[in-house]
C-alpha cells in the first residue's frame, strides 16, 4: 500500500501512544537527562494519555491531526512531553487535507514536524528526542524512492531510528557516564513502533494500559544537573500578538520549551522562581493550568531517602522550606482562586502578588481543596518508597482537605494500615508546628504509633493567636460583615483571632490599638508560660518579615526562648489575615 486512509492514520497514531504508555516504568528508570528525576516516562504517559482519550477522528487528515494536536498540548508535561506535542503540531500544520495519504505527504509532515520541535527549544540539544525525529525524517526521505509500501517504509525507518537511539549513549557525557540511552529518544522509537505495529493491524487494547504513576528507582547518582529547582509548566489561551514566551523567560532558568497549538500555548521551564514566571506571563493571556514539580525533592527521594515513614501536608501548614528540604516532609500545594485562573499557593504565586491580583481584579481570592485523584496519585508515588505516609492536615472544620485525604486513602488501607491521617484541627504556624514536632519525633526514631500519639496530644495543647493589622480581608472574606466591619474599623478594634478545640475560627481577645493587641497576647503567653509551660512555639508574619522578627523578639523577651522557627505564611492564610498580620503558635508542656 502505497497510500493509508486517515482513519488508518488516526489508528495507527493512537496506537503508537499507546505503546509509549505501555513502557512508561523503563523510561521512567533510564531518565538521567536533562534532570535524573526520573518523570519522563510519566511525562510523556500523561501526553499520550490526553491523545489517546481525547483526541478525535475527524473528516480528513489534516482535521484528525489537529485533534490529536490540541490534545497533545493539553495533555503535554514537561521537556519530553512537550516537544512530543510540537512534533504532532507540525504534522497537523503540513499534511494534507485529504482522506488518503501518501507517502510523499506523509514525510514532508514528518519535516515540518522535526522542524517545529527543534524550534520550540530556546537551546536545542542533540543526543535526545530531536535528534531521533530528524534520524526518522531522513530515513524515510532517503528510502521513499526504493520502498513502495507505506508500513515497509516507517519499518525501514524504524531501524534507523533504533541505531540512532544507541548513539545517544556517546552524544551526551550524562548518558555515557550512567550507560543508557536518552529516555526521550527512546519514547519517540515506542511511538514509531507502536504505529508501525498499528499500520500492520497489531492493535494494542486498553486493558494493556494503566494509568497509575509510579516513579523507580534510578540508577544514576550524580545531581549535578539540578541547577534549578521546579520544573514548571503553563498552558495559556492563545492571543494572536503572543510573542516569543522562550525570550521574556529566558534569565528565569533553562530547559525553555514553548509549544505552539492552534488555541492554546503550553510553557515549560525549569527555574527556582515559579511565582515570577506566572507574573510574566499573566500579561498575555488567560493562564488555563499551572504546574510546578519539585526536582530537588524528587531527586533526594530517590537517591537520599532518609526515612521508611513519610510525613505529609497540605501548603496552609506553615513550615520553613529548610525543615520541608533538610526532612523531606511531602506538601500538597493547594489551589487559591483569583477569578478564573487558578494558583499554587506558596508555588506560583506570593502573597504580595495575592494582593496586587486582588486589586487588579476585585475579587477576593478563595482557596480550593485538592482533588481526590491529585491525592491518590501522591499516596502512589509516595507508597512506592516509602513504608507509610502520616498526613497532617489542615482544620476538618475550616476545610474539605481532611475528607479529601481520608476518601483517597481508603482503596490503599484495604489490605493493610500504610496511610495515617490525622486532623490537626490548626492552621497555619499551630499547623506546622505540630508537623515541626512530629518531624522531630521522626529525626529521634520514634515508633509510628508513639509518633502519632505524641501527634495527637500535641494536638490537644496548642493554640495559635493572629494578630490582624487591617479589617478589610476579613470583610471581604465574608467573616465580618460589611456594616460590622465598618462599625469595627471606625473604632479602631483589632481582634485577635484563634481556633478552638475543634478547629473552628473565633476571637481570643479585642483590643483598640495593635500595641495594645500586642499586650495582651504577650500577657497571655507569659501567664501560660508560668503555670503550664510553653515547650515550642513558632511565629508567621503574611508580607512584612521585619514585623515578624519584632514580634518573634518580644516574644523572646517575654519567653527567654527564641520561637523554633519564625517563617512566612500561606498565602491562603494571608488572604484570610490580610497584610501586616503576624501569629503565635504554641504547644504547652
Amino acid at each position: 500500500m502505497e497510500t493509508i486512509t486517515h482513519e488508518t492514520l488516526y489508528q495507527s497514531l493512537i496506537n503508537g501512544a499507546k505503546e509509549v504508555m505501555h513502557n512508561r516504568m523503563f523510561l521512567n528508570k533510564i531518565n538521567v537527562f536533562p534532570v535524573a528525576d526520573g518523570d519522563t516516562g510519566s511525562n510523556l504517559f500523561s501526553t499520550m494519555q490526553s491523545i489517546v482519550y481525547h483526541a478525535e477522528l475527524k473528516e480528513d487528515a489534516k482535521l484528525t491531526l489537529e485533534s490529536i494536536a490540541d490534545s497533545a498540548i493539553i495533555g503535554a508535561r514537561g521537556n519530553s512531553g512537550l516537544i512530543f506535542a510540537q512534533y504532532f503540531q507540525g504534522l497537523s500544520e503540513a499534511i494534507d487535507a485529504q482522506t488518503l495519504v501518501t507517502k510523499e505527504s506523509f514525510i514532508l509532515a514528518s519535516k515540518a514536524g522535526m522542524d517545529y520541535a527543534y524550534q520550540a527549544l530556546e537551546k536545542p540539544v542533540e543526543g535526545t528526542m530531536l535528534t531521533i525525529m530528524r534520524a526518522f525524517h531522513d530515513a524515510l526521505h532517503e528510502a521513499a524512492h526504493t520502498i513502495a509500501s507505506f508500513d515497509a517504509l516507517i519499518e525501514s525507518a524504524l531501524k534507523q531510528v533504533d541505531i540512532a537511539v544507541d548513539h545517544t549513549t556517546d552524544q551526551l557525557k550524562i548518558l555515557k557516564q550512567s550507560s543508557v540511552v536518552d529516555s526521550g529518544a527512546k519514547g519517540f522509537a515506542y511511538f514509531v513502533k507502536g504505529f508501525l505495529d498499528g499500520l500492520k493491524g497489531k492493535l494494542i487494547t486498553d486493558d494493556a494500559l494503566t494509568s497509575e504513576e509510579v516513579i523507580p528507582e534510578i540508577d544514576h547518582e550524580d545531581g549535578e544537573s539540578l541547577h534549578y529547582r521546579y520544573c514548571t509548566e503553563a498552558l495559556i489561551e492563545k492571543h494572536a500578538d503572543l510573542p516569543d514566551l522562550k525570550e521574556l523567560l529566558h534569565d528565569l532558568g533553562d530547559s525553555i520549551v514553548q509549544v505552539n497549538g492552534k488555541h492554546k500555548v503550553r510553557v515549560h521551564v525549569h527555574t527556582n522562581e515559579p511565582s515570577d514566571m506566572f507574573k510574566r506571563l499573566s500579561g498575555y493571556g488567560k493562564i488555563l493550568e499551572q504546574k510546578v514539580d519539585d526536582m530537588v525533592g524528587q531527586y533526594n527521594r530517590i537517591h537520599n531517602r532518609k526515612y521508611q515513614t513519610v510525613i505529609v501536608t497540605d501548603s496552609i501548614a506553615d513550615l520553613p522550606q529548610e525543615v520541608i528540604d533538610d526532612e523531606q516532609v511531602h506538601v500538597v500545594n493547594l489551589s487559591i482562586l483569583v477569578g478564573e485562573e487558578a494558583y499554587l499557593d506558596k508555588l506560583t504565586v506570593t502573597n504580595e502578588r495575592l494582593f496586587e491580583l486582588a486589586s487588579e481584579k476585585q475579587t477576593h481570592p478563595t482557596s480550593s481543596q485538592p482533588t481526590i485523584k491529585h491525592i491518590e496519585n501522591n499516596y502512589r508515588y509516595l507508597l512506592s518508597y516509602y513504608d507509610h505516609i502520616i498526613v497532617f492536615t489542615v482544620a476538618s472544620a475550616l476545610s474539605g482537605t481532611y475528607n479529601v485525604f481520608m476518601k483517597a486513602a481508603e482503596s490503599f488501607n484495604r489490605d493493610k494500615n500504610k496511610i495515617h491521617i490525622i486532623d490537626t484541627k490548626q492552621n497555619s504556624v499551630a499547623e506546622g508546628l505540630i508537623v515541626w514536632e512530629a518531624v522531630q519525633q521522626l529525626k529521634d526514631n520514634q515508633p509510628l504509633d508513639a509518633l502519632i500519639q505524641r501527634a495527637n496530644q500535641s494536638i490537644s495543647d496548642s493554640k495559635i493567636l493572629v494578630k490582624i493589622n487591617t479589617l478589610d480581608n476579613m470583610i471581604a472574606s465574608g467573616r465580618l460583615s460589611v456594616r460590622a466591619g465598618q462599625l469595627a474599623k471606625k473604632v479602631g478594634l483589632r481582634p485577635i483571632v484563634t481556633l478552638d478545640e475543634k478547629g473552628e475560627g473565633g476571637i481570643f481577645k479585642i483590643a483598640f490599638h495593635p500595641e495594645k493587641a500586642l499586650k495582651k497576647i504577650l500577657k497571655h503567653l507569659a501567664n501560660l508560660n508560668r503555670t503550664k509551660g510553653i515547650k515550642y512555639y513558632a511565629v508567621t508574619y503574611v508580607d512584612d518579615p521585619s514585623l515578624g522578627q519584632a514580634f518573634s523578639e518580644s516574644l523572646t523577651q517575654t519567653l527567654n526562648k527564641p520561637p523554633v522557627y519564625v517563617t512566612k505564611s500561606s498565602g491562603i492564610i494571608a488572604m484570610g489575615a490580610g497584610k501586616g498580620a503576624v501569629a503565635v503558635a504554641y504547644i504547652t508542656e
